[in-house]
């Protein structure tokens, strides 16, 4: 009646017509659980090529967080999208999953709803390529350089060990690394509600 730990043996019983007595092994699984929700994202092949080599060049755990990345540095006003939209290479565009946050979730579709109420967008790319147009313009200190976390820096892992790779990567002092704390990307206004 404890709690279960890896390699415990349960002991299942089937009752009918005869009892059977089955061993499973439990596997536990000690990977930190997703805060992230997966989202299908369409973009063009040079912007997926681009996200996954500043996903690589920065240490970046994934091309998702490469994206976020992107997405919060657009949505606190470190880039601007075009309404006009550019061109980011979209004949050739490749649909893959990326993980975002809820909040990242609700900001995107904001974005949609604004585009939609202000109904002056003539452009056919998608939030997120224009998300990642933006980007790509960018010096990629802008993008990948300043650190925005939700809470403090000391309070978050991921974000003591992004200063450590901006440090090596910029060749900044601790000190001089740019971060901006307990970021709320919905709190402009950002068409969010």
């Amino acid at each position: 009646a404890g709690r279960l730990a890896a390699g415990d043996v349960i002991h299942f019983t089937v009752c009918g017509s005869s009892v059977v007595v089955v061993n499973y092994y439990l596997v536990i699984n000690s990977m930190k659980k997703s805060s992230y929700v997966p989202k299908p994202m369409n973009l063009a092949s040079n912007q997926w090529r681009w996200l996954e080599n500043m996903a690589s060049k920065y240490k970046l755990s994934s091309t998702s967080k490469a994206m976020r990345c992107c997405i919060n540095c657009v949505a606190l006003g470190d880039a601007q999208m075009e309404s006009d939209g550019g061109c980011c290479g979209c004949n050739n565009t490749i649909t893959k999953e990326v993980e975002l946050s809820t909040e990242q979730l609700t900001w995107v579709e904001g974005q949609y709803n604004q585009c939609d109420d202000d109904n002056n967008d003539d452009s056919t790319l998608s939030i997120e390529q224009k998300v990642v147009s933006a980007c790509m313009k960018l010096d990629e200190y802008t993008v990948f350089g300043i650190i925005r976390c939700k809470s403090s820096v000391a309070k978050c892992e991921g974000a003591q060990e992004a200063v450590e790779n901006i440090q090596q990567q910029f060749s900044v002092e601790k000190d001089e690394v740019v971060t901006k704390e307990n970021i709320d990307i919905c709190a402009k206004n950002c068409g969010c509600e």
